[in-house]
């Protein structure tokens, strides 16, 4: 059993991990670099971007392994995308846009992102994939040399393993899409239902199927099951980590609504 103390370290992590990876959702340059592909509007993008690192997949498996969008607003996406542009050219649309975004936010921080990459490199290195789709097949991928690309590669299979983690935190719960959604209540923007797909009806019942339950058990599940991103570190390197990636994420969160629909907070 992790410590309360363990626990807090993997949540804010985990906090600041996703904070980096998320620029490339937000930010103007991965947007732009999937329109030169012919990739027209964000949810086109979205889904292609995050699913390429699967190759060209269908949408049952895109609802399956994204978890929280409505089947129908995925079919919408996947797998026309793949008539327009090929997974690959995508992969390295996203790595590049997401890289230029954070060299603009991040600026002259060198030596605290060629730490934080080495770090965060461990981790990725000794990662237990089995049963964690997302997080193996980014994994898969090159990590690239520049030491900001890496990191930003680094978080972002270490946000995709937390994401499995997810998934199977819901599985155990007993809970489906989209009940998880509304017990986050006033924590995530108020569009939540519109962003990600789902009728009004549909939305309502599962309102009613949640009602009294409480999100803490998921989130500590979650926080459980993302311990193993990091255990290859120690706790004081876990410390270090933590205060190595801070300033980088509050330079990236710049680039964050809040509230917004990944339910992440300020940095």
């Amino acid at each position: 059993m992790l410590t309360v103390a363990e626990l807090n370290r993997v949540r804010r992590l985990g906090v600041l991990i996703d904070t980096l990876h998320a620029v490339v959702y937000f930010a103007p340059e991965p947007q732009a670099a999937y329109r030169e592909l012919g990739l027209r509007g964000y949810w086109r993008g979205y889904f292609a971007s995050r699913a390429a690192p699967l190759g060209p997949v269908g949408p049952h498996l895109v609802t399956a392994l994204f978890g929280g969008f409505a089947p129908g607003m995925v079919a919408r996406a996947i797998p026309q995308v793949w008539t327009v542009a090929a997974p690959e050219p995508v992969q390295a649309a996203r790595l590049s846009g997401a890289s230029a975004a954070l060299q603009r936010l991040i600026g002259d921080q060198d030596a605290t992102v060629r730490a934080a990459a080495a770090l965060t490199g461990a981790c990725v290195e000794a990662l237990p994939l089995p049963g964690r789709p997302m997080a193996a097949a980014q994994a898969g991928l090159n990590r690239p040399e520049s030491a900001l690309a890496a990191l930003w590669h680094d978080c972002t299979v270490l946000r995709e393993f937390r994401g499995d983690a997810h998934l199977a935190a819901v599985a155990i719960a007993g809970l489906v899409w989209p009940e998880p959604h509304l017990l986050q209540r006033n924590r995530v923007d108020p569009r939540q239902r519109e962003h990600r797909g789902w009728d009004e009806e549909t939305w309502q019942r599962a309102a009613e199927r949640v009602r009294g339950r409480d999100l803490r058990e998921v989130e500590a599940m979650t926080d459980t099951l993302a311990a193993p991103g990091f255990a290859v570190l120690g706790p004081a390197e876990q410390e270090e980590l933590v205060r190595l990636l801070e300033p980088l994420a509050r330079a990236a969160g710049a680039e964050l609504p809040f509230p917004n629909a990944m339910s992440l907070p300020p940095v």
